[in-house]
């Protein structure tokens, strides 16, 4: 992909830069307004994190992952990378959300102000950066140690990797020179990767990055000592310092800087915020040059310095309501208490909820997304997969062979409901693919692929189409992922004491949960264990269900929940290592190591919900955080709400 991306640049510069703004329909330009309005006012309510908001508004400005010129900008959040703890109450742990990189000191405002006002060119308008705070360079700078970026880094540098001075090393150095510090020159901003991606972070593929003046080898990049010597540690404390209250209170000033009316004209000067003109979008007409080298030399020139996002706002950006969330059910355990909503005829194993209607899955059924107005149904004497319409349980097709003589054990379906996957007991895992394209719309399931590599039968199936990922478990004690895209093994994840009877993936964080017999684990999305543990003394007691929360805010997603055989619902939390927390806990891990070093968070039990005399077959977190949905083999469904919470609506049982 990369190889491809300088041949794509020039067009993309030549359409950007000549001013395609200028072409853009009023049609264009009005849906532009109201997306940009309609994604305001959600973050604004509350209902979209600061991370998803800053995600949208790149988008909307044009700028994406397949494009290292117009990458996605994020902005510094925090100005403390020294403390050993982040104090995220006060303010001074924050940087200058008002004002640009360059004025993060007033030594460095001062400078670029005496620059700007001293400037006196007649063919170059005045600017106070030489710099910009978004370029390939930049990008490629942060991500020097993940392929393919490394080898892009390197063609960039004419084969080689910078002097190793010159990489980036160390968190609390970058900032100090991006604040500043010492250095007018650079200026640049965050990617998103800081947010979500600790592996950018590692030198996990032993690239030779070179040794420093000091002697000092260039390996792992060097992080704050909050962070713990922990780079899922920093990512999650500065996800939190991202949607933490201080910040959402003042994002909006950023945001004008960045995306709004202090990007351009008056307001810019004013704000100390003036770039290179060329960086503007519609700035330069380049089709106007008609020599082919200065219109080369242009193009270049953007190229390498950076460009400012489209202006998505004129006026300044509305404040974030900071009010109070609703407390975690999962955190506030201590305090849930259960109602019964229904009673259905058979085990359930699946909770939904759709327009504050809660719907569930019998045993050996699915629902199908995303209208959830079908479920899927297997088990049956003729070995087939039948699709229901819910409401009247009423027969739409029948799909026989799916696994030749084999039964089918479980199902996942993808979230637009167009991928099928199903495992046989047989151990194979099938990848269909649903096909109406026929005269007489009649439901096919097309085979994609088998995927081979379980040796017994295939207990369950968890898909997960944000992250292109399949985990399947079986009762050959291992656990399988499988990319959704390439329909390609990924890996398998170390080998359990148990069959596997429960996975989970988390489509918010990408973690991925496993019960095997009474062995509870957390897995990052690339196979390392973060934390594994012993949920039950009773070796009977079985993990039959997992569940972690999937809110978008990003908070207090270290909060889980296993249903066992016994009828108890168990509620964890994961803290790391080094928290007092899990220093002060008794251990209850299994003494067992998943791969090569000792898991760095602890699994700690906050809480046993009693009230289920039945196996715990089906659990589920509602995603605005009101309750905790439970259901048993025996066909009970109840919810956990805290006191003083209305019971959400519900529905029979189609």
């Amino acid at each position: 992909m990369m190889r491809d991306l300088d041949n794509c640049l020039c067009y993309r510069l030549d359409t950007t830069i000549s001013g395609a703004t200028k072409q853009e329909s009023n049609e264009g330009s009005r849906l532009f307004r109201l997306m940009a309005k309609s994604f305001s006012k959600r973050w604004q309510n509350g209902e979209i994190s600061n991370f998803q908001y800053l995600m949208h508004l790149n988008t909307l400005a044009g700028r994406g992952y397949s494009d290292l010129t117009q990458y996605p900008v994020f902005p510094w959040v925090l100005a403390d990378y020294e403390s050993e703890e982040v104090d995220l109450l006060n303010p001074n742990t924050f940087r200058k959300l008002d004002k640009p990189m360059g004025c993060q000191t007033l030594e460095g405002e001062e400078e670029f102000k005496r620059r700007y006002e001293s400037w006196d060119d007649p063919e170059v308008p005045k600017f106070h950066y030489g710099s910009h705070y978004s370029s390939a360079g930049i990008v490629l700078f942060y991500l020097v140690r993940l392929p393919p970026f490394s080898s892009e880094n390197q063609k960039l540098q004419g084969g080689q990797f910078d002097h190793a001075d010159r990489l980036f090393n160390n968190i609390r150095d970058t900032w100090f020179s991006a604040a500043g510090k010492g250095n007018t020159s650079d200026v640049k901003e965050l990617i998103p990767e800081f947010f979500y991606l600790p592996e950018f972070l590692e030198n996990r593929f032993n690239l030779d990055l070179g040794e420093k003046q000091s002697g000092e080898k260039v390996g792992d990049v060097v992080l704050p000592p909050w962070a713990k010597g922990s780079v899922r540690e920093f990512i999650r404390k500065h996800r939190e310092a991202l949607e933490c209250d201080y910040v959402s209170e003042n994002l909006h000033h950023w945001i004008d800087l960045i995306f709004g009316y202090k990007q351009r004209g008056k307001a810019a000067e004013d704000a100390v915020n003036v770039f290179y003109h060329y960086t503007y979008e519609g700035n330069v007409d380049i089709d106007a040059v008609t020599d082919p080298t200065m219109k080369a030399s242009i193009l270049a020139q953007i190229n390498h310095f950076g460009q400012t996002p489209k202006q998505l706002f004129q006026k300044p950006h509305v404040k974030r309501r900071v009010d109070r969330k609703p407390p975690h059910p999962l955190r506030y355990s201590i305090n849930l208490v259960p109602h019964d909503v229904r009673k259905s005829s058979s085990s359930i194993s699946q909770i939904v909820t759709v327009s504050d209607k809660i719907l569930v899955a019998g045993a050996n059924s699915v629902l199908k997304p995303r209208t959830y107005t079908k479920y899927l149904s297997w088990g049956f004497p003729d070995r087939s997969l039948r699709f229901m319409s819910y409401d009247q349980d009423r027969l739409l097709s029948t799909h026989e062979n799916l696994h030749g003589g084999s039964q089918i054990q479980c199902v996942g379906v993808s979230h637009d409901g167009q991928i099928v996957v199903t495992g046989g007991d047989e151990g194979l895992v099938s990848v269909w693919r649903i096909n109406k394209d026929n005269p007489r719309r009649v439901r096919r399931l097309l085979l994609e692929k088998a995927l081979c590599a379980h040796t017994a039968k295939v207990s369950c199936l968890f898909v997960s189409q944000p992250y292109m990922l399949v985990v399947s478990g079986s009762d050959d004690c291992t656990v399988i992922l499988w990319d959704l895209s390439s329909l390609a093994f990924v890996r398998q994840l170390p080998e359990f004491p148990s069959p596997i009877s429960a996975v989970f993936v988390n489509n918010l964080t990408g973690e991925i949960l496993t019960g095997a017999g009474v062995l509870f684990a957390v897995w990052s999305i690339n196979g390392d264990c973060l934390a594994v543990v012993n949920a039950s003394q009773l070796p009977s007691d079985a993990i039959l269900s997992v569940t972690s929360s999937t809110s978008s805010d990003w908070q207090d997603t270290n909060w889980y929940a296993t249903g066992h055989q016994s009828g108890a619902i168990k509620v964890w939390r994961m803290v790391h290592y080094t928290d007092k927390e899990s220093a002060q806990s008794k251990p209850t891990t299994s003494g067992m190591a998943f791969g090569k070093k000792q898991p760095e968070y602890r699994l700690i039990l906050h809480r046993v919900l009693k009230s289920h005399r039945n196996p715990v077959t089906a659990l589920y977190l509602t995603p605005d955080l009101k309750q905790l949905l439970s259901g048993d083999s025996a066909g009970h469904l109840l919810s956990w709400t805290l006191p003083g919470d209305s019971l959400r609506g519900s529905s029979s049982l189609g």
